[in-house]
């Protein structure tokens, strides 16, 4: 099995779709996924002057239970 077939299967797909997995490390008690996020625009707004792709955010950290 492909690594993205199986991240496929545990996380949601807008995160596939619009993050790159850059790293990820198994623990004993945790599995931890680093994610980049896609420099891509949709096609209506590339047509928009005023959109700026800058990311999402800061480094944020999110537990799935």
């Amino acid at each position: 099995m492909k690594t993205d077939d199986l991240l496929r299967a545990i996380l949601p797909d807008v995160l596939i779709d619009n993050f790159d997995v850059v790293n990820f490390e198994k623990t004993d008690t945790r599995f931890d996924i680093w994610l980049d996020e896609k420099k891509v625009q949709l096609r209506e707004d590339k047509c928009n002057p005023s959109i700026i792709s800058h990311g999402f955010g800061d480094y944020q950290v999110t537990h799935l239970i």
